[in-house]
Parts: C-alpha cells; structure tokens; sequence
C-alpha cells in the first residue's frame, strides 16, 4: 500500500482529488451553482473577479500598495496576520485545540502552517488556490478554508459578529424612515426617489468607525463622519437601550449629510435610472443586490414607492443566504416585514410585483463565478417577458463584477475604501453608476497608471488604467456618442468596442482613441 504523506495525513488529503475537492469548497459555498453558459447570460464571460486575487502578492506584491509610499507586505506577513486575525475572531481568543483560557502559539503557528499549505493546492482552473481567490473574498475564504483543517479553531462560535451592530441598525432604520418621511424624501408614489438613494447609500456611513476594514479587503477613509457610540452595541441590551432621541440625532445627521457637498454624487447616472427603472415605459424586472442591513430598509421603502408609481415594474430582492458581516440575511427578512412601516413592502410580495430571494450570495459579495443555478432559475422565471435591469449596492459588489454584463447595471456605495478609490478615481464622496452593457467598469488594475486622488490631493496613486470616471469621460464623448447614434444598439455596439480593446490589449479610451486615429488618417489621406 501506497504510505501517505506526512503533511497529506495532517491535512485529511489522500489524493488529487481530495485536494480538489478542498479548493472547491473554499471557493464555491453555494451548493447548486450554475452552469458557466447559464451565469453568463445575465451576468456576461467567464472571467476572474476583483481587482486581483491574493497570491498576487507572490508576484507583483507592489499591486496592493495604495500608493508609491504605502507600507509593503510579503505575502508570508500577510498570510500570518490575516490568518492570525481570522482565528482570533472565530475563536474569541480562546485556546485554539486542547483546554484553555488562551490561544497556544504552537498551535495557531501549525494552522497558518496548514493553511499556507492548502493554499497552494491546484484548483480546477488550473491555478493556485491563493490566484482564485480575490482579494474582495478572502475572508469568507479563509473562515471556510480554517473549519476543516485538522486542529481547526474549536469551539467556533456561530459568527454573526455584527448582531449587535445590526440590531442597533434595525431600530435606527425605524427612526430613520420615520424622519425620512417627515422631511418629504420617503412617503408614498410622490417619495423624492434621487433623494432615497443617496440617503440609503450614504447610512453606510454610520457606525463606519466600529466597521472592519478586513471586510471591505482595503483600508477605510471618513472613518468619524457619522461615528457611533461603541458603548451602544456593547451588548444586545445595550443596542435595546438606545435612547430614541439618540437614534433621532443620528437620522436628522445622515438627512443633512445628503444636503452638504460631501454628501452629493460624484458621479451620478439618476436621469438614466429614471427613464430606464423609476419611469420604466415596458415591463420591467429590476434584480436588487442588498449590501448593508440599515442601508437596505431604506432601499425595501424606496422600492414600495417606485412599485406604487409605475405598475410595469417589478422587484426580485436578493439579500444574503446567510451571515456576512452587517450585510442584509436572508434570515432578517421576516423581523422587518413584521413592522409596520413594511407592510406596504409585504403586500406587494403577496401580489407577486416583488420576488425576495433565498438565493442570493453565499458570502459577502457577489461572485460572478458560483451564482446559485436556483437564482438563475428566479431570473429567467420573473425576466420572461420584461426587460431585465440588474443594480448592486456596496463596493465589493462592484469590484467583483467589473463589467461586460449583457444588460444595463447600476451601482451605488461610498468610494471610501481604498481599492473603490482605485477603481474609480473618486474619493470620499457617494456614486451612483450606470455601467453600459458590454462595457468593463474599470480595466487594467493590474497595470495601474501613478496619479493623484481628485478630493484629497494624495499623491502616487495606484488608479486602474482604465477608472470608472475615464469610462464616464469617454461616454460622454463626441466619437462614443456618434458611434452609439449610428449603431442604434448600445449592446452590439459596446460588444464589437470591447472586443476590438481586448484583441489589442487596450482600455476602452485608448481604444478609441487609436480607431479614431486611423480613421482620421485614412479619410484625410482619401
């Protein structure tokens, strides 16, 4: 008989296929997920998703620093803190094996050992574990990856750390609501719909002190602009306990944030999202991604107004399958709906005009690669006969996408974290993108261009070659525009320029630029 390894008996694997196996449940927690053909028809080509996957930092570790003079961090640094981290969280910081108060070093050392191990395991395309894994995910990657080694971090708590936070979230979401409607912006089919969105997409902000930087896969900026008390989510009694008064000095903040200038889109698509989904003229299907809990109540009544307005609209609403740090669960919906101010919100789901999914991301963002096949299959379903809409919240959700979906795509979250800023080219202040079908959202992360942050002045930048605000320039071009009149199919037009960008390896700026430059010459030379 064939005598295993010692490392292979330590780590439960016995064969190839055993290792396989262990990549595929780290990066795939959906059970059922689609068929690559299937995922691709709303959610476009087979790609890699984020801006990049962790074991890049083997290889170009200079990608993840923010900025020329940004601190530098070996992957083997990198993989000992986060690991180090993750099992602290999951353990609360008892003995990680055996019996005890504290965690032993010997063993969390034999852990990151292991993982470090696992993570160089072939997976079925072919790469690493740690080049499948993008930067956006690790963390649900690794709490996954530490509940099945030998010696994992036990007992593990059942993980909802956010449940206090969220809590908290659910009482202040009431209050919020509450003021919203009393200033005019919540209320009825004459609700003040720009004004709902940037009031949902800016409650992101609050609690943004008490917020982990890890979840968001980069570090957080404004982290005191609408900072709450720690004290008020110190227990499940405490978040109870919260004066009114209190949560009604937080809702009359983030009303007035809306007013000020740091508060206002930098990039905003309102007067499209209004012909295409407020005001929609055929049968419309908008497929809604939640992100955070307080920033999706506001969200679940904009949605009541919109419906109450336009009878050819309709709503699937997809929450988290599961807990993912203080993002909106599956598990929550039915505490909100017994509120009074859903009631609206439940009527609607009874008349079949709006769809919440049990079927949404297994994790804290989208993954493009391992959508569930039941999700899809609620898409073709409600989508039969309706033009489809798909609009994310939160950050993450559209780093992973990055674009060349085969229909319209909205985006909306604040661009405070690090890797956002990257991709975008705004930072500090809210957007709320319309993303063309066929069009990458940003391009060449991995070959940044150096340059300085338009709102705070930081110099040595890493921006994508390609930013979402340089995608904007180009849309509102002359040569784009005449294009797009032309063509009259944005779609089939967007398609041939990314495929004509991609044959020779250029952003879609430059892109156009180098065939506007050839046609130029030819009609002169004609």
């Amino acid at each position: 008989m064939q005598q295993r390894e010692p490392d292979e008996v330590r780590l439960g694997v016995t064969a190839l296929e055993r290792r396989l196996a262990l990549t595929r449940y780290v990066l795939c927690p959906e059970v059922s997920p689609a068929p690559a053909e299937r995922i691709a028809r709303w959610f476009g080509p087979f790609r890699r998703p984020g801006t990049m996957a962790v074991g890049d930092r083997k290889t170009s570790p200079e990608i993840f620093q923010d900025t020329l003079d940004s601190r530098f961090e070996t992957y083997d640094d990198w993989l000992d803190r986060v690991l180090g981290k993750t099992i602290a969280d999951l353990t609360g910081g008892r003995r990680v094996s055996g019996r005890g108060a504290e965690a032993d070093p010997a063993d969390l050392r034999e852990i990151v050992r292991m993982a470090g191990e696992v993570l160089e395991f072939e997976t079925d395309c072919g790469v690493p574990l740690h080049g499948a894994i993008p930067q956006q995910l690790y963390e649900d990657a690794f709490v996954r990856l530490l509940s099945v080694l030998p010696g994992r971090p036990v007992p593990v708590r059942d993980t909802h750390p956010y449940a206090e936070f969220n809590a908290l979230c659910h009482r202040l979401g009431l209050v919020l609501i509450e003021a919203m409607a009393g200033a005019g912006i919540l209320g009825g089919p004459d609700a003040d719909i720009p004004r709902a969105i940037q009031a949902a997409v800016l409650s992101g902000y609050v609690g943004i002190n008490l917020k982990s930087s890890a979840s968001a896969a980069s570090d957080l900026l404004n982290r005191e602009l609408m900072s709450i008390d720690p004290a008020w989510i110190g227990s499940m009694a405490a978040a109870g306990s919260v004066p009114v008064e209190a949560l009604s000095g937080v809702a009359r903040g983030l009303i007035d944030l809306a007013s000020e200038d740091r508060g206002r889109f930098a990039l905003d698509s309102l007067d499209d999202y209004h012909r295409e989904v407020v005001d929609a003229d055929v049968p419309t299907l908008l497929v809604f991604f939640c992100d955070d809990y307080l920033e999706s109540l506001v969200d679940m009544k904009r949605f009541e107004a919109m419906l109450d307005r336009n009878p050819r609209l309709a709503l699937l609403f997809i929450p988290r399958n599961g807990r993912y740090g203080n993002d909106l669960a599956i598990q929550d919906i039915p505490a909100i709906l017994a509120e009074a101010p859903f009631a609206r919100f439940s009527a609607l789901e009874r008349e079949g005009r709006i769809a919440v999914s049990r079927n949404g991301p297994c994790g804290g963002c989208i993954d493009p690669r391992t959508v569930s096949e039941a999700l899809i299959d609620e898409m073709d379903a409600l989508g039969a006969g309706r033009r489809i809409i798909l609009e994310t919240k939160g950050c993450r959700n559209f780093e992973m996408l990055q674009g060349r979906l085969p229909l319209p795509w909205y985006a909306a979250f604040n661009c405070n974290r690090a890797l956002s800023i990257r991709t975008v080219q705004v930072d500090g202040p809210p957007v709320f993108l319309r993303i063309p079908p066929g069009l990458r959202a940003y391009d060449g992360f991995m070959t940044p261009r150096i340059g300085r942050s338009p709102s705070y002045g930081t110099t040595g930048v890493r921006f994508a070659r390609m930013t979402t605000r340089q995608l904007y320039d180009v849309l509102s071009g002359e040569a784009y525009r005449r294009m797009l009149r032309r063509s009259g199919d944005e779609y089939g037009l967007n398609r041939r320029l990314a495929d004509y960008c991609e044959k020779n390896r250029q952003t879609l700026p430059e892109g156009i630029e180098a065939f506007m430059k050839v046609h130029s010459e030819a009609g002169h030379e004609g």
